[in-house]
């Protein structure tokens, strides 16, 4: 709920209209003697009208703790969106006062990032090292992954990787803003002691999109629990890499595997069209002798795959007799040929054989 509400301040504030005769004054005005939604408007619409008379209405009623929270978050957001850097100390005063509203706090660290841009960094980060407050820490970090400068921003959140307050932040900090440079210090977490940072950590790898994490995330993928396994696997599920591929199979074909990481490899070998798995998914989804929520993950997996896989299609048509399974196979069928024939098996056998009958030679 607060985040929607810092959004909707910042995009009312980007697109404040500048209204036809309405001067800062009249806004001004309405800030200062109207109540409720005219009071957050007039707050917001100054925004477009650069100078220190809007700058110092604006100051006043976010310093006054009496004014609606929304009126003054308003402010906060719309001294960010002036530029004008004399509003900086009010700003850095609320944004580290612990005891003041969330929503802000929250909207002057925004302003802070919007007034100074990259420069801003030491001071965010400093912020980092001590703030306790979740939604605070969310947008402190929200905050600098959104920065232009991302390798200044690497180098200052490096250093709190291992800090117990700041480290989970650093974490997904480095992990959105996608350098491969962090992969190395980041891939050194995945030995902590510390569960929480193991799994911010292979969050963060997953987000880099790089195939530089895959040998990382395999080396330590036996050493993982169950939960942090099921995390690797969805980390991975964008690399194609034999070994990738190898792993999954061999976790899918298992029956002795925890189940969420038979699904999950399902999940990811369909996505990735891995086709030296197709022959055990298919093998998967026919077994009577699996669960059926596997066998209808390997059905939905084979969704992936394409109208060319004739083992793939001759798979999930035989499917449609098996009840268990029968809409996730007909789902399938659908996705990969863009043909709509229902359940029948009859009718998809029939509609098969047709496209795979040769066709006759064009007449001259």
């Amino acid at each position: 709920m607060l985040l929607r509400r810092l959004f909707l301040l910042a995009a009312a504030c980007l697109w404040a209209p500048l209204a036809w005769g309405v001067t800062a004054q009249d806004l001004i005005n309405d800030l200062n003697n109207q109540t409720g939604q005219k009071q957050i408007e007039a707050a917001i619409r100054l925004s477009g009208y650069p100078s220190p008379e809007v700058v110092t209405a604006l100051s006043a009623r976010l310093a006054d703790v009496k004014t609606d929270l929304t009126v003054r978050a308003a402010c906060a957001t719309s001294l960010g969106k002036l530029g004008d850097p004399s509003a900086l100390p009010l700003l850095r005063s609320f944004a580290a006062k612990g005891d003041e509203k969330t929503l802000v706090r929250t909207s002057s660290i925004m302003s802070i990032a919007m007034l100074q841009g990259s420069d801003a960094t030491p001071e965010l980060v400093q912020m980092l090292k001590t703030e306790k407050t979740p939604m605070v820490q969310s947008a402190i970090e929200g905050v600098l992954a959104r920065l232009p400068d991302k390798t200044r921003i690497a180098l200052a959140v490096s250093p709190l990787l291992q800090d117990d307050l700041a480290g989970p932040s650093a974490i997904r900090i480095l992990g959105v803003i996608g350098d491969p440079a962090v992969i190395p210090p980041l891939s050194k977490l995945l030995d902590s002691s510390k569960a929480s940072v193991r799994q911010a950590t292979i969050r963060a790898l997953g987000d880099l999109k790089s195939p530089s994490v895959v040998p990382p995330l395999l080396a330590f993928y036996p050493k993982g629990n169950d939960a942090e396994k099921v995390q690797i696997l969805s980390a991975l599920a964008s690399h194609s890499s034999p070994d990738v591929i190898k792993l999954m199979t061999s976790e899918l074909e298992n029956p002795k595997t925890y189940a969420a990481l038979r699904q999950r490899s399902a999940l990811s070998l369909g996505a990735l069209v891995a086709r030296p798995a197709l022959p055990t998914l298919v093998r998967v989804m026919r077994d009577p002798a699996e669960q059926d929520g596997l066998r209808m993950t390997c059905a939905q997996a084979l969704g992936y795959f394409s109208d060319r896989d004739d083992d793939a299609v001759t798979a999930l048509i035989d499917a449609l007799s098996d009840k268990a399974i029968t809409d996730a196979a007909a789902v399938s069928l659908s996705r990969i040929t863009h043909v709509y024939l229902g359940t029948s098996k009859d009718k998809w056998a029939e509609w098969y054989q047709r496209q795979r009958a040769p066709k006759p030679p064009p007449a001259h």
